[in-house]
């Protein structure tokens, strides 16, 4: 399982605020790794973020689900993508045939590549991309100031004249990442 912890995931929804993107993530990989266990699958973890790479390496164990439990709390939002030389521990650990289960927002180029390369190494790739409703909707109403917190960029607008734009281009985006993804055999 791995999570991708970068600052993008701390982005809170609007409809639950005190729930981010990276609590979604913590749960999903909390309760698969709950089903792995019972199924008596072996599991692992593996955290990214501006820290860099965090393993938890796999093992079928009560105490192991406990351990990347315990990690899976500890993991704050933080920084981009390390680099490919970073991740390379991810290469070594997970074997071919190996089903990865990738949680996160899909947005960063570094999260994609990743994904082809494991797939490319015949790993099976599961990607599980993890949005807000704000994304989804895009609700806003009056003048906003929209801030990429990864790219250090602002945009000042009125929300509902610039609803029917984003949702375009958003949904244009998610379908060339799709296709993208699809062409490397990675399920979504």
């Amino acid at each position: 399982i791995v999570v991708d912890a970068s600052i993008s995931m701390a982005q809170a929804d609007g409809a639950r605020p005190d729930w981010s993107r990276l609590d979604a993530a913590r749960g999903l990989a909390a309760a698969t790794i709950e089903v792995l266990l019972r199924q008596g699958d072996r599991f692992g973890l593996a955290v990214v973020n501006g820290d860099g790479l965090s393993l938890q390496a796999a093992s079928a164990a009560p105490r192991h689900r406990d351990r990347c439990l315990l990690a899976l709390d500890g993991v704050r939002a933080r920084g981009g993508w390390p680099t490919e030389t970073a991740l390379a521990p991810l290469y070594e650990r997970i074997a071919p045939l190996d089903l990865v289960l990738l949680l996160g927002d899909g947005f960063d180029e570094a999260q994609q590549r990743l994904a082809e390369r494991l797939a490319a190494a015949r790993r099976e790739v599961l990607a599980i991309r993890i949005l807000t409703v704000e994304e989804r909707d895009f609700p806003f109403e009056g003048g906003h100031l929209f801030r990429d917190i990864e790219g250090d960029v602002e945009l000042r607008g009125d929300g509902a004249a610039m609803r029917a734009g984003f949702l375009e281009r958003f949904g244009a985006a998610r379908r060339a990442q799709a296709a993208r993804l699809a062409a490397e055999g990675i399920r979504q």
